[in-house]
């Protein structure tokens, strides 16, 4: 699996509350929230976490569970000892990618919660993979409102699941990947700028001459940058 990143503050805010981590068969974003610098905090306890979880690679589904429970006992634990963390949360996406079988598929296992995105990209073909833990998530899976008009939406922000309240539930995918195709991970502040058809049209650049991370960044903050913009393509 080849992997490029990039992470940037975005244009307005004066910290960056996400968090990243590549290993050798994981992948994680997390983005961060709170007063002061709780965000930060959260999401770096989050993404450490993920870093110290003894991944095996056996039982795919109840590991990325337990990583994510690890990383929800942390962001608890630290805003119980203090107060001025408390009401901190994180968003998380994980990724946990297989050894490739013989004819180069690999199992993708995906724990999510909150409002940072999977998506893969194969054959010309843009996936979303993850749902929105949010109050306009539940609204467009209901047919109430359109995508065109979620990107507006007052509520856009309001989530419904996110790492440090009390009850968490996580959500697992898991699919198989053809050789080739491409893993996104990615902070709200790239998807609520940049549109599905333009994400496609980027990662249809080549791989290995450009950081396709980087470009999607680059494009979030030319589109205003309002918020902190994290990216992870891998290629598997």
């Amino acid at each position: 699996m080849d992997v490029r990143t990039a992470t940037d503050v975005g244009q307005v805010r004066e910290n960056n509350e996400d968090a990243l981590w590549v290993a050798a068969s994981s992948l994680v974003v997390c983005d961060g929230m709170g007063g002061h610098v709780a965000g930060e905090v959260a999401s770096s306890l989050a993404a450490k976490a993920i870093e110290d979880f003894p991944f095996s690679g056996i039982d795919p589904e109840n590991e990325v569970r337990a990583a994510i429970q690890k990383a929800q006992e942390a962001i608890l634990h630290e805003a119980e000892i203090h107060a001025e963390y408390r009401g901190m949360g994180s968003t998380i996406t994980l990724a946990l990618v297989s050894e490739p079988d013989s004819e180069g598929r690999v199992r993708l296992t995906l724990g999510h919660v909150g409002d940072s995105r999977c998506y893969i990209f194969s054959h010309g073909v843009l996936q979303q993979l993850t749902s929105d833990h949010s109050v306009v998530g539940e609204l467009l899976r209901q047919g109430t409102i359109t995508a065109s008009e979620a990107r507006t939406h007052p509520k856009k922000h309001v989530l419904t699941q996110v790492l440090g309240s009390p009850d968490v539930e996580i959500e697992i995918i898991e699919t198989e990947l053809e050789p080739g195709t491409l893993i996104l991970l990615c902070t709200d502040g790239l998807t609520d700028l940049v549109d599905d058809q333009q994400i496609a049209k980027t990662l249809q650049g080549d791989f290995y001459a450009s950081n396709l991370a980087r470009d999607l960044v680059d494009l979030a903050n030319e589109l205003g940058g309002v918020d902190n913009i994290t990216v992870i393509v891998a290629k598997v």
